[in-house]
């Protein structure tokens, strides 16, 4: 049963373009939703999109033809420009049609479109900065947003001329914050229920680096007597599956993609992952100690920064993709497997990184936010 407000508002979610800006931006359109509030999530046309939209029927999603800025002489920067009218325009459309009192920005350029619009349409306007180091996209958003919110402590000093600048955590979606309903997840994902198992997972758009490094150490946790769950994404899932059909006595699970995310990071003893923040919300919503090999082309290098206040914290190891081998990667799973007391260390660090009701905060501050709309900028 949905919890009415006496005064429902229309909100609207920019969140598309990558899993740690889509989901996050999915899990506050859930608790303004049951709240009895309307929301629209723009989203971009990228199929990661498209997969995790298809797994919320009961949100309203519109596509935008959103693309990342290019350098400023480059050939693109006038397709980027076009597209930036036409989304801008769109977007006043949406929020004039709709009443909408609020628009939030959960990061990346297409969050700009949006937030200018929402500004010039007398919105409330706020943004959600989940990694320690701001991307240029949100540093430029938060030019158009009355608030900036922060997932981690460590990014707030990164915003030292906006006036106010708040840390709420990074928002992690219903699905995965419902107790358990009585799915057993090894039998959900066919494995064994006396096998640890190790979860690898490369985010919303796969990791092909992790991908291959664990593909080299499949023998290694065959004689280590363990199991592997391993979500590849959509574009390395043939290729890691061929690979790990040659390792047959290796209990596994290789998908492409996965709706039941709570599932997996239940049956999970140690997780391999990137150290995207909204991944890595997650590995501390449920404690699951981690091995978090930061994307190494990430802007500003953010990912390893992420990653190393969770090493610091004792809640994961951090390790380079370029130190990443069959062995460094096995030594460190047998590290930790082989340690129960370095594990448990480990989860309870992880826990305490965790902001269990960021989505709740976050929905709270828009609906009152919303009360002071109405002056156009």
């Amino acid at each position: 049963m949905k919890q009415k407000n006496s005064k429902p508002v229309h909100v609207l979610i920019a969140c598309g373009g990558t899993g740690g800006h889509l989901f996050p931006g999915i899990a506050v359109g859930e608790v303004l939703a049951a709240r009895g509030h309307d929301v629209t999530l723009l989203i971009s046309e990228k199929k990661i999109d498209t997969l995790a939209a298809s797994g919320h029927k009961d949100l309203r999603f519109e596509k935008m033809p959103f693309l990342a800025m290019p350098k400023p002489w480059s050939p693109k920067m006038f397709g980027f420009l076009k597209g930036l009218w036409q989304g801008t325009k769109a977007c006043r459309k949406i929020i004039h049609d709709h009443d909408v009192k609020v628009v939030l920005g959960m990061g990346g350029f297409t969050s700009f479109a949006p937030l200018y619009a929402g500004r010039k349409e007398g919105c409330r306007t706020i943004i959600h900065e989940s990694n320690a180091i701001p991307g240029k996209a949100n540093r430029l958003n938060a030019r158009y947003s009355d608030i900036v919110l922060c997932g981690l402590e460590a990014c707030k000093s990164h915003f030292p001329k906006h006036g106010d600048v708040r840390v709420v955590g990074t928002p992690i979606r219903s699905s995965m914050r419902q107790p358990n309903n009585g799915d057993d997840p090894r039998a959900f994902f066919k494995l064994d229920k006396d096998k640890r198992t190790l979860l690898i997972m490369g985010g919303s758009q796969g990791a092909r680096g992790v991908n291959r490094a664990v593909g080299t150490a499949l023998d290694q946790f065959e004689k280590m007597g363990i199991q592997v769950l391993h979500i590849a994404g959509p574009t390395d899932y043939e290729e890691v599956r061929d690979v790990y059909a040659k390792v047959p006595l290796l209990k596994q699970h290789v998908a492409a993609f996965c709706h039941r995310m709570d599932l997996a990071y239940r049956v999970a003893d140690l997780a391999v992952a990137r150290s995207g923040a909204s991944s890595m919300s997650e590995l501390a919503y449920f404690g699951v100690p981690s091995l978090l090999v930061p994307y190494p082309y990430a802007a500003e290098d953010h990912q390893t920064r992420n990653a190393e206040i969770f090493d610091k914290a004792g809640a994961a190891k951090l390790m380079r993709e370029s130190d990443l081998n069959a062995d460094t990667l096995s030594d460190a799973v047998r590290a930790v497997f082989n340690d129960t007391r370095r594990a448990g260390d480990m989860k309870k660090a992880a826990q305490k990184l965790s902001v269990k009701n960021s989505a709740e905060k976050i929905a709270e501050l828009i609906v009152k936010e919303s009360e002071k709309a109405g002056r156009k900028a």
